[in-house]
């Protein structure tokens, strides 16, 4: 398993070293795209955006601000991109499915600026090799949990004053749903249904509209948060989870539900725990009680089956397939 190193590279200084003719170009095609989808602004557009910006700010230290559509940057684009590559694993050490994503946003701004007729041809389109075998590096853990785990996790979340209610609902909902953590962070009051226990029409991935549905002891939790709101904010603030900051109330961020993901997993000694292991706990769990794997993959909001079998549900050890294979026999 490839581990993930975080470097801080990007400071604030070194982002104020890229050009303004370089932001300027960037921007009119960003912008260019939001309007063509705005529902992937705050997904990935924006991590597209962030990744062309470590490239700016790459040709900012290493290639004195080189413009992207000058002659001398299309002459040795290819050598550009590779050096930008071999930062990116040497200084930064990114994993090779970031790298690989990190290329695309480059290659889709050349693609736009091209039918634009900004520019006469793609600098390096079919000169760059992708990092081979990206999809089969493995850069976090999963966790599938076992029903202990899980009844271990509500006792201490019901019996720990240090929990307060949002870490039951998330941790409910998500396994009630298995909705992805950036549907979870947007659930709203507005959007909620309580008789049918379900949030309508919440942005997922790629910006399509999803169901958040809940079961009756998650609904029962949502009852009890929303008359303590009451008292909180006079639910004036419309995200389902909140956090203080001063005086005031304020949504609560998709790194906050990740942390609070990550305290819960402690509780059963996981340090490394994450929302996607939750999502994919319940799906396999629902494969394994029913064997409907269309089931799972309709729930877990997937185009493919073959996306659920093969990243949702739980391989098989040696052990068990040979005992499988005994009562196959018998």
């Amino acid at each position: 398993m490839a581990k993930v190193i975080r470097v801080n590279f990007f400071t604030k200084d070194k982002l104020n070293l890229i050009s303004e003719e370089n932001k300027n170009k960037y921007e009119k095609y960003y912008q260019s795209c939001i309007i063509r989808n705005s529902d992937m602004k705050n997904t990935t557009y924006k991590v597209y955006k962030n990744y062309f910006y470590h490239f700016l700010c790459y040709l900012a230290l290493f290639h004195n601000n080189i413009d992207l559509y000058s002659k001398e940057f299309f002459d040795n684009a290819v050598d550009i991109m590779e050096g930008f590559i071999s930062f990116c694993q040497e200084t930064l050490k990114n994993h090779k499915k970031v790298i690989n994503t990190k290329i695309s946003a480059v290659s889709t701004f050349y693609n736009w600026s091209l039918k634009r007729r900004l520019i006469d041809k793609h600098p390096f389109d079919k000169q760059l090799e992708r990092l081979k075998y990206a999809n089969d590096e493995k850069i976090i853990n999963s966790y599938f949990l076992s029903n202990s785990q899980i009844d271990t996790i509500i006792k201490e979340l019901e019996s720990n004053e240090k929990y307060d209610i949002q870490y039951r609902i998330i941790f409910s909902l998500m396994l009630d749903s298995a909705n992805r953590i950036g549907a979870i962070e947007k659930l709203t009051l507005s959007s909620l249904d309580l008789s049918n226990m379900l949030f309508k029409n919440i942005r997922e991935k790629r910006g399509y509209l999803v169901d958040v549905i809940f079961e009756k002891y998650t609904k029962e939790l949502i009852e009890k948060w929303i008359d303590i709101r009451k008292g909180l904010d006079g639910l004036s603030v419309d995200s389902l989870f909140i956090v203080k900051h001063g005086d005031n109330f304020t949504p609560m961020s998709r790194s906050t539900i990740q942390n609070r993901i990550n305290k819960i997993g402690q509780i059963i000694g996981i340090d490394d725990f994450h929302a996607h292991c939750i999502r994919k706990t319940r799906l396999n769990e629902i494969y394994e009680n029913t064997g409907d794997l269309a089931l799972a993959a309709e729930l877990g909001n997937h185009k493919s089956t073959e996306t659920t079998r093969l990243s949702y549900i739980k391989p098989k050890s040696k052990i068990e397939l040979r005992d499988k294979l005994r009562i196959r026999h018998h």
